[in-house]
């Protein structure tokens, strides 16, 4: 029961980015690691799979390219403030 109910989540969380990123490619991202704090970074959507988004975002005035995988937002690793 809770594979199916994590694979829905997971599915949900593909739809609300595909749908944000048919609108605008634009979210802000939140990453909660110890080591690497980031709060709301403007972060350009580049691609979406079907376990992780492909973002790239100015942070520390470096632009950086990174995945984030799905599990880490419904864990709350990671905070993506449009969903």
């Amino acid at each position: 029961m809770q594979i199916q109910t994590a694979s829905a989540q997971l599915k949900h969380i593909q739809e609300e980015l595909e749908r944000i990123y048919q609108s605008t490619n634009l979210i802000h991202v939140s990453i909660l690691n110890k080591r690497n704090k980031v709060v709301e970074a403007p972060s350009k959507i580049l691609g979406i799979y079907s376990r992780f988004l492909c973002v790239e975002s100015k942070v520390n005035a470096y632009v950086e390219k990174f995945t984030i995988n799905y599990i880490d937002i419904m864990t709350g690793n990671i905070i993506i403030k449009e969903l």
